[in-house]
């Protein structure tokens, strides 16, 4: 008696483009390394990207809270962009 094996494939992410990776309060303030009031205090300002889905529900990309953090970079190694000769 042979068995037929059902081939499921997961999708494959290769080659194509992911959603972004979203984050709650709590760990993009950890991943800044400051407290969630100073992310209330960013959102405010809209210093920082989010995505609110309800009042209480807000979420941020991965990908733009590390750029935020790159673009707020003021002191650069030397050779690298912007750094001194």
């Amino acid at each position: 008696m042979q068995t037929q094996q059902n081939e499921k494939t997961p999708a494959s992410s290769a080659g194509h483009e992911t959603q972004p990776e979203l984050l709650t309060k709590a760990e993009c303030a950890e991943l800044l390394g400051v407290c969630q009031r100073t992310i209330d205090t960013m959102m405010r300002q809209r210093r920082i990207s989010f995505v609110r889905f309800s009042k209480r529900l807000v979420r941020f990309p991965r990908k733009e809270i590390l750029r935020h953090v790159e673009q707020c970079l003021t002191v650069r190694a030397r050779g690298s962009e912007g750094g001194q000769p």
